[in-house]
């Protein structure tokens, strides 16, 4: 506890009891807390120390009276303030529900008449505030909470306040409003704002609600101030060509540039919204249209004379060829839109892969389009608005593009395909298994790498199989042709493989002097022209960096843009032309997910968690406590977390988390760790607030072994992954010898509650099999085609294909298999994870990661000439 949060608690004894902190904003600090005297659940906010300095007690007491008479359905009401232990607080009804910034980033695009109806109440919350002569100056979508669904606005008190305190909020660093919201007239500091300054933060909100985005988005506050000054937003139809025409016009209208060309207040906007129709006095363009060749170098110059800043006037420019528009996007059409989810046909692991291939040339992509409840590839022009099928590519995925543009490669399950991009017959070239990915790596030459990064196929188009070998440590491959070498994604780290040899060495930032500095955390990792290392960061940001092939070390990243869509599992939907073009489809980041029980026959229930990037989990027997690690930038948290009432804490931080796992008994966790190029399993007892003791430490980083599942009370299974073996382990005996039960071939085992048998998943085709436990004996086979099989009850085993879950019933006697498999349930949402993508929650049913709810896009966008405007300001940064 910090000293100031024990002051507060100690100076607000006897009338609130604080439970714990709910989260910090630029302003203020929120605590839930009881009301003693009322009995009730509140939420305290506790001003920052330096603005309540700045605002001070008299006046911040003083206004928050007048915030205090605001009594409106659509307003949170205040329901105490003061002053405890020389902090400001004030105290609000705690709303069980969320935040509208909550919901965006889960469903990122709202129904039309949800939006609509949540900005109308918005817009009556805020003219009857400006009646009242109360300007709120910081509407956001975090400030609007959901309680029912329905809208409440919170925080007009700290903008009262904040906003009488004058320049001297400048002393603190801090300013009041958020740049994607802010109206021009705030961005330029002005003090006097009125009611038309809350309009265009709602209508820039509300533009958000319907596109997905705000009107203006950039790397930097400066860059979007920079925008929201000088550029025009893009027509939000051209985003979603759903919204109603004077719903358009209406967002229009509330957030030009010009307060006298907006709406005179919040009533005549809602009034709009309502059907009253927009009063501008312009025409607003809803139908799509693309900027013109002036309209980039105007938003650069705008950027530069506003923030000052080259990389800003590059990143504005977005580059372009000349003549050619800046952006644009492919439309797609909508029976053929480009497709997010897993289907069984397209992979047993349920893995969405990069199903986006520009041509080199840039003349064109192939898709993965939706085709029913399957996939098919698609042709899309980039130069005109052609878009045509590839028939005979029905339940294709992860299409590549040949060098000359002439084929694409895709799977189809663990087959490998081509097909001619001019049309024609498909043929097959391997029959490898699920779960690969694909890259050209010559113009004759298609090279296979399994996910798990165990085994690689080098493909002739023309002639099939050339030969196969064992590739260690290489998953989602990419091609890097000026060093001949795949960069692969170890864990959310990049690490360089030659295919020849199986020599891999880490990717990491240069150091001081030269060495190696720390790791490089993201995910898609791309080296464009060899010379710069492009990635999604764990943030979600396009990032590049300088890139040193022969120390494989990266320089000073630099962030690009927002928007691309990143799968679960960390792949990326996009791609780079040899013209230097970026093609890439808009989404939302698919890693940031809700933890979610099924059970058979029912619908997903979410745990009652937030959203978040969670990589493993594991729930303890009693369905208590989920011990999860979970994605940070700076690596990642083994968190655990008290289902009951959502409390966490945490419990180790490392470079890698793997598979943490509760015991029989649900009272101690084991977990594989990477810190230091060296892997640990750590056991120990998360309720203690102890660190956990370590009990086997491996040899080196390529050989990582992790706790899989346990058997009685103390043995631990452990799965090596390279070698695909499953052995047994005391973890009170650290210095014995693992006792191998599968001695290669198997992956993900499961043994029996009763400890009698053993299921897994095999290296070979990825058939499900149960053998006896723990001498291995009589196979029997479950599934041909099947991942990570769970026991339900000695005599049930549940495993997965794609989205869909089967059950098998078996003799826990033999293990024979007494009926065929049944359908179990279906989630078209599941995520699949690192490891084990779904555990047990312990009453039949199962948890697993749940995807956002966007599984496609109609359109793809297009950003011409982007490699120069990449490496133009990825040099300018690192030559500083």
């Amino acid at each position: 506890m910090t000293d100031l949060a024990g002051a507060l608690r100690q100076a607000l004894a006897g009338r609130y009891a604080i439970e714990r902190e709910l989260g910090q904003g630029g302003m203020a600090t929120v605590h839930l807390a009881h009301d003693l005297r009322h009995d009730r659940r509140v939420a305290i906010k506790v001003l920052r120390p330096e603005l309540a300095a700045v605002i001070g007690a008299e006046r911040f007491l003083s206004e928050i009276r007048t915030t205090a008479n605001l009594q409106h359905p659509h307003i949170l009401p205040l329901f105490d303030s003061g002053e405890a232990g020389g902090q400001l607080f004030y105290v609000m009804p705690f709303v069980e529900g969320e935040s509208l910034r909550d919901r965006l980033d889960r469903e990122k695009q709202l129904p039309i008449p949800d939006a609509v109806r949540i900005a109308g109440e918005v817009a009556s919350a805020l003219d009857y505030a400006h009646r009242h002569g109360v300007i709120h100056r910081d509407i956001k979508p975090g400030n609007i909470l959901l309680h029912d669904g329905r809208a409440q606005v919170a925080d007009f008190g700290i903008a009262l306040a904040a906003s009488r305190a004058g320049t001297r909020m400048t002393e603190t660093g801090m300013s009041l409003g958020t740049p994607h919201y802010m109206s021009p007239e705030q961005a330029m500091g002005e003090r006097d704002l009125d009611a038309r300054s809350d309009v265009y933060a709602l209508g820039a909100v509300l533009y958000e609600m319907l596109s997905g985005e705000p009107p203006f988005t950039g790397p930097t506050a400066q860059a979007i101030v920079a925008k929201v000054m000088t550029a025009t937003p893009q027509p939000v139809t051209a985003l979603r060509r759903t919204v109603p025409p004077d719903v358009a016009a209406a967002v229009h209208q509330a957030i030009e540039k010009l307060p006298a060309d907006r709406f005179a207040s919040a009533a005549e906007f809602a009034a709009a919204l309502a059907g009253g129709g927009a009063t501008g006095r312009r025409p607003v363009g809803v139908a799509a249209r693309r900027p013109g060749p002036g309209w980039p170098g105007m938003i650069g110059l705008g950027a530069l004379a506003v923030a000052g800043m080259a990389a800003a006037f590059l990143l504005g420019r977005g580059g372009r060829a000349a003549g050619g528009p800046a952006v644009y996007d492919a439309g797609l059409p909508d029976s053929a839109p480009m497709t997010f989810a897993a289907t069984t046909a397209a992979t047993a692991y349920g893995t969405p892969l990069r199903n986006l291939s520009a041509s080199p040339s840039g003349d064109f992509a192939v898709y993965a389009a939706e085709h029913g409840d399957s996939s098919m590839l698609w042709y899309r022009s980039l130069r005109d608005a052609t878009a045509r099928p590839l028939p005979g590519t029905t339940g294709a995925t992860a299409p590549r593009v040949s060098p000359d543009g002439s084929r694409v490669a895709y799977f189809v399950g663990g087959r490998v395909m081509v097909v001619a991009t001019a049309g024609g017959d498909a043929r097959q070239l391997f029959e490898g298994q699920a779960g690969m990915s694909l890259e050209w790596i010559a113009a004759d030459t298609l090279l296979a790498v399994h996910l798990d990064g165990d085994a690689a196929a080098w493909l002739d188009p023309r002639a099939g199989l050339i030969r196969t070998r064992t590739i260690s440590r290489c998953a989602f491959a990419s091609w890097i042709a000026e060093a001949r070498r795949l960069l692969c994604n170890q864990s959310g780290q990049p690490i360089t493989v030659d295919p020849e040899t199986g020599d891999s060495r880490d990717v990491r930032f240069a150091g001081s002097g030269g060495g190696p500095g720390g790791p490089v955390r993201g995910t898609a990792f791309r080296v464009v022209h060899g010379r710069h290392l492009v990635y999604l960061s764990p943030e979600g940001d396009l990032r590049a960096a300088p890139y040193d092939l022969e120390r494989h070390q990266a320089g000073r990243p630099v962030t690009l843009l927002r928007g691309v869509r990143r799968e679960g599992v960390g792949e990326g939907q996009f791609d780079v032309t040899r013209d230097g073009a970026l093609v890439f489809a808009p989404g939302v980041d698919a890693q940031v997910g809700r933890l979610v029980r099924l059970r058979p026959g029912g619908a997903p229930e979410p745990l009652p968690l937030a959203a978040g990037r969670y990589q493993r989990f594991d729930l303890s027997p009693d369905g208590r406590w989920l011990a999860a690690a979970v994605l940070g930038a700076e690596g990642q948290e083994l968190r655990v977390y008290d289902l009951r009432d959502a409390q966490q804490f945490t419990w180790l931080r490392a470079e890698y988390v793997r598979h943490p796992l509760w015991n029989r008994s649900g009272d101690r966790l084991i977990a594989a760790v990477r810190d230091s190029a060296r892997w640990s399993i750590l056991f120990g007892t998360p309720s203690s607030g102890v660190a956990p003791d370590t009990v086997l430490r491996a040899d080196s980083t390529s050989d990582p072994v992790d706790p899989v599942d346990f058997h009685a009370p103390r043995e631990v299974i452990l799965q090596d992954w390279n070698r695909a073996t499953v052995s047994r382990f005391d973890p009170t005996a650290p210095d014995a010898a693992p006792d191998v039960v599968l001695g290669g071939g198997a992956r993900f085992a499961s043994v029996s509650p009763d400890g009698r048998h053993v299921a897994f998943q095999t290296v070979d085709g990825n058939r499900v099999v149960v053998t006896s436990f723990p001498q291995a004996g009589k196979r029997w086979q479950l599934a041909s085609d099947g991942v990570e099989p769970l026991w339900l009850s000695s005599s049930e085993v549940l495993y997965r294909s794609g989205v869909s879950w089967y059950l098998v019933r078996v003799d826990p006697a033999t293990g024979e298999p007494t009926g065929p498999a049944v359908f179990w349930a279906r989630d078209p949402r599941f995520s699949d994870t690192s490891g084990w993508s779904n555990r047990l929650s312990h009453d039949g049913g199962i948890i697993y990661l749940q995807a956002p709810a966007e599984t496609s896009t109609r359109f793809l966008r297009v950003i011409p000439d982007w490699v120069a405007s990449m490496e133009a300001a990825v040099d300018a940064a690192n030559t500083e």
